[in-house]
């Protein structure tokens, strides 16, 4: 017999059911230091039946596990190559033996930034976010959730061949 699990599971990435639900958005950080792309990864909160918060935040605490993400008030650990490019589409390897993330609609700058090279900073919000939020909701939600300790990141790249 198995003892049961003291992580709750967390290192085993969510299935494709629940990544397919989670919210993704990518931009550029045009800074002094260079530009940096960035994808924000968030989750709507429950829509399918047997879905609550908890498991919605389990979900996602699960995603930031398998994709090796740190805690948002440390310095963002270097995650390697978990992003692929091909023909203007992009995905994330989050982990799973034969699914990928799909990041939807990334933009062409999103896109020749990471294919040069570029590092892309993934911020991956636990706590629920409605899909209708404007900037500044998510701006006040991602302080409040960093002051939570609710948000994990890391650093990525592109890799070479999809």
């Amino acid at each position: 017999m198995t003892a049961p699990r003291l992580d709750g599971g967390l290192d085993v990435p969510p299935g494709p059911g629940f990544v397919a639900s989670v919210a993704a958005a990518t931009g550029i950080h045009r800074g002094e230091g260079g530009d940096l792309a960035q994808l924000l990864i968030t989750h709507p909160g429950p829509r399918r039946q047997n879905e609550t918060t908890e498991t919605v935040e389990h979900g996602m605490r699960r995603l930031g596990t398998a994709l090796h993400l740190g805690p948002g008030d440390e310095p963002p650990p270097v995650i390697g190559a978990q992003i692929m490019i091909q023909r203007g589409r992009a995905a994330l390897d989050y982990g799973h033996d034969q699914y990928v993330m799909t990041i939807p609609s990334p933009s062409q700058d999103w896109l020749a930034l990471l294919s040069v090279g570029a590092l892309c900073r993934v911020c991956l919000v636990i706590a629920p976010l409605a899909l209708g939020a404007d900037q500044a909701e998510t701006d006040a939600h991602l302080r409040e959730s960093l002051a939570r300790g609710l948000v994990m990141w890391g650093t990525t790249y592109a890799r070479r061949r999809f």
